[in-house]
């Protein structure tokens, strides 16, 4: 059968070993921590701290996954000229974070000056000292059971890498337009690359992309700054109403909500915290207080358990339309590692790309001020890899597929199955190896696992389509990584107001989360104005 849709959902900062390491698989060739070793990285003092099942959901720190403390994770060895990764950095790198001294390094005309400040802030070592080892346990299979599942009933990719050793701006940029624009920590800016949304609509494929709250693909302003692009942005809500009546794109990419939920430790409501919407399983959406990581509760809920929950009820909606689901592929991945061991090196080399960078206007000049420096890098080295499941009806169940792919394989795939004979958008796409062949039974399967006590009820939808959840306040800290996603929203909120967009002309500067919350509700009250609007509605446009 000839696969007419393609749906990706794509998580936060975990890496393969740290969410699939030791799944049970019955194919012994599959690359988890159950065969072979020993595996183990060098805590600081040199003791070798092994891999173990029994990660909590929570940590007392997020892991560093900026550029440089990747590649001192990745701990090249070898001659300057002929260097490669050993993965055996994790432990130290971690330890720094948690200890308080892993202090970014800034460029720009204030970098020089605030650096030194933020050295000293950060000289003494902080209450997490002695943690590193935290980073080298693995979630068991029982604490994932939806990737889990879908890992042993359909494919499981066990050498996807992701694109960059870096963050999740770039990283994010490679699943959309196989490259990032030069970059290998977040620069908050337009992008203005081609990206496979663009190449698949000029060769007379359609996409859309559903989210909420903040999505990071607003990056991308030309996939929003015209109406007809615009009315292809919807909540998360719709994405199984859609499914329903067998009205799906052939793309379609769907973002988490990264909303963190600002709680108190121990999530007691009653104390003052929340728990928050996010279901991106980011590691920072899943902190506690260091004295509260030991004794942590797992069944209390968690950003960690909604991320489960979000897999499992986009399967489920699929899974409810055979029909639709027997001509579908639905990829599960994560952007990045998020600073978590991984024992499988990334030691294939891939094409570079060229450095030249798009910063236009006000980003240019931040650029100039202030910008998290790194070490010079030739992207030739791909970054830590992550899980990748691959899931359809036309997939034997058990399947490993050891073929190295990257997040660039993502427009790879999508060109070779809606637009064949168009040119590749750079030379990764070019390269990187599509994953389509994977759907290759002759016939679909009607033995397909039931997920169904994994889902839960939906949140309401947001304006435009039905009444906005309620507003969560909170005065509690908001977490590092989304501060960035604030700043990409008032990007997109300036430029809203400067185009005339009614929905954001009440809207002020974004500088919290309720603002963000805002934004989102405008944003998609304006995309449903546009589908409903006869002239600026495109063909196939969903109610």
């Amino acid at each position: 059968m000839d696969i007419e849709h393609v749906v990706v959902l794509c998580l936060e900062n975990r890496s393969f070993d740290h969410l699939l390491g030791y799944l049970r698989h019955p194919n012994e060739t599959f690359e988890g921590l159950l065969h072979g070793g020993p595996y183990g990285n060098p805590d600081v003092n040199g003791a070798n701290i092994q891999p173990s099942p029994d990660a909590k959901p929570v940590l007392p720190v997020g892991p560093d996954h900026s550029h440089d403390a990747v590649m001192r994770q990745l701990a090249l060895s070898g001659t300057p000229w002929n260097r490669t990764p050993t993965n055996r950095g994790f432990v130290a790198s971690y330890e720094l974070k948690a200890s308080g001294k892993a202090t970014p390094r800034h460029g720009g005309l204030l970098g020089s000056v605030l650096d030194p400040v933020l050295a000293r802030r950060a000289k003494k070592p902080g209450p997490r000292a002695g943690r590193g080892p935290l980073v080298m346990r693995c979630q068991n299979p029982d604490s994932v059971p939806v990737l889990s599942t879908l890992a042993l009933q359909f494919a499981v990719c066990d050498h996807w890498f992701c694109s960059v050793p870096g963050e999740t701006w770039p990283n994010r940029n490679y699943l959309h337009a196989a490259t990032s624009d030069g970059e290998v920590n977040i620069e908050t800016r337009p992008y203005f690359n081609r990206t496979i949304f663009e190449l698949l609509e000029d060769n007379g494929a359609d996409w859309r992309i559903y989210h909420d709250d903040i999505p990071q693909v607003w990056a991308f302003q030309n996939l929003w700054d015209t109406p007809k692009r615009h009315a292809k942005w919807l909540p998360m809500t719709r994405f199984a109403e859609h499914v329903k009546t067998g009205d799906l794109p052939a793309y379609t990419f769907i973002e988490p909500n990264h909303r963190p939920p600002v709680h108190t430790v121990d999530h007691i409501q009653a104390l003052g915290g929340t728990t928050g919407q996010s279901n991106s399983q980011h590691p920072d959406n899943n902190r506690v207080a260091d004295s509260a990581y030991d004794s942590f509760d797992p069944t209390i809920e968690t950003d960690f358990a909604r991320a489960q929950q979000l897999i499992a009820s986009v399967y489920e909606a699929l899974r409810a339309n055979v029909e639709l689901f027997e001509r579908t592929i639905f990829l599960i991945t994560y952007d990045e590692h998020g600073g978590f061991y991984d024992h499988v090196p990334p030691t294939q080399r891939v094409a570079g790309q060229d450095p030249k960078q798009t910063r236009r206007g006000a980003a240019k000049i931040l650029h100039a001020l202030w910008h998290q420096r790194a070490q010079a890098f030739d992207f030739t080295t791909l970054g830590v890899r992550v899980p990748a499941v691959v899931v359809s009806p036309l997939i034997a169940a058990g399947t490993v597929d050891h073929t190295v792919y990257e997040h660039a394989s993502v427009p790879a795939t999508l060109r070779a199955l809606f637009a064949p004979s168009a040119e590749p958008l750079n030379r990764r796409d070019r390269d990187a190896r599509p994953f389509h062949h994977l759907a290759n039974l002759s016939a679909p399967r009607t033995d397909l696992p039931d997920l169904s006590a994994h889902t839960r009820p939906a949140v309401p939808a947001i304006h435009g389509d039905a009444e906005a959840p309620p507003t969560i306040h909170s005065r509690a800290e908001v977490p590092d990584y989304y501060n960035e996603f604030l700043a990409q929203a008032e990007v997109v909120r300036q430029h809203l107001a400067a185009v005339g967009e009614p929905e954001a002309a009440h809207l002020t500067p974004i500088a919290s989360p309720h603002d963000g919350q805002a934004l989102a509700n405008s944003f998609d009250s304006a995309a449903h104005r546009h589908r409903h609007t006869s002239l600026a509605a495109p063909e196939n446009s969903p109610s």
